[in-house]
């Protein structure tokens, strides 16, 4: 179902998946439980907030660095698409999340105040622990492919209403 436009007044976010195409037993990627603000208990991807006067792509390299202690250089992100969510019942979750892919970094992984994050097997996520649109779009952007999504939550904000994913 196609949405009439795109999220206004939505709070512009940004989300990293770092993705380890060697990792003992098959490609993995760096998820992380919630510790604490929107979501806390979920396992997400490592991303937040865009500040003002910054970049989607300098937020993504900002925050993966915040939450993970990881350093991923400007130019080794890869655009993966964007998705936007709409929360009927509460408009001020509404958000727009531009998604990026990484496989190089350094440093090691520590967590942080706001998230405990962790190396994931990319073919055993834990689906039932993430948000109910992850099963939806997440699968895509981990085979590489380029995704826009409109979701729209239920008015509990816990499941998927109506999703709109165009993939390519």
């Amino acid at each position: 179902m196609r949405h009439a436009g795109p999220v206004t007044d939505a709070t512009a976010l940004c989300l990293a998946y770092l993705i380890d195409p060697d990792g003992a037993g098959g490609p993995r990627v760096l998820l992380g439980r919630k510790r604490q603000g929107f979501g806390t208990g979920k396992v997400v991807g490592l991303g937040g907030h865009v500040e003002a006067g910054e970049t989607s792509a300098a937020a993504a390299v900002r925050e993966t660095y915040e939450e993970s202690g990881l350093t991923v250089a400007p130019r080794d992100l890869r655009t993966a698409g964007r998705v936007a969510f709409r929360f009927p019942a509460n408009p001020a979750w509404d958000m727009a999340v531009d998604l990026f892919v990484v496989t190089q970094w350094t440093g090691s992984v520590v967590a942080s105040p706001e998230l405990d994050p962790e190396w994931r097997p990319v073919a055993d996520l834990p689906w039932a622990q993430m948000w109910d649109d992850a099963r939806i779009w997440l699968p895509h952007v981990l085979r590489g492919e380029r995704v826009t999504a409109d979701i729209t939550y239920d008015d509990a904000g816990a499941r998927v209403a109506r999703a709109d994913l165009r993939v390519g």
